[in-house]
């Protein structure tokens, strides 16, 4: 897991690093493989690498919002509705 070499890869000491990883591992069991994955992409993309974040991001349960940069559900479509009053991008040139 990139997320875990990050962690262990900071400026702390190396036994804070170790039970930081402990801590973020243990989560695995509490909330399952998925969730504890979305977290840390989350945290990561925040580039915040310790336990307290993953924490904080499990208990909102903000790890159930997609990224930005993830593609959205295929139902999702964010174009204009078709209807007549929309003039679209053509009446304006």
């Amino acid at each position: 897991m990139e997320y875990i070499k990050k962690v262990l890869s900071r400026n702390e000491y190396p036994e804070k690093n170790y039970r930081a990883c402990q801590g973020i591992i243990n989560y695995k069991k509490r909330v399952g493989e998925t969730r504890l994955i979305n977290a840390c992409k989350r945290a990561d993309s925040f580039n915040m690498y310790n336990f307290g974040i993953i924490e904080r991001i499990l208990k909102s349960k903000a790890d159930f919002i997609p990224l930005e940069d993830e593609p959205k559900p295929s139902g999702a479509d964010n174009s204009m509705p078709l209807h007549d009053n929309i003039r679209g991008e053509d009446y304006y040139q």
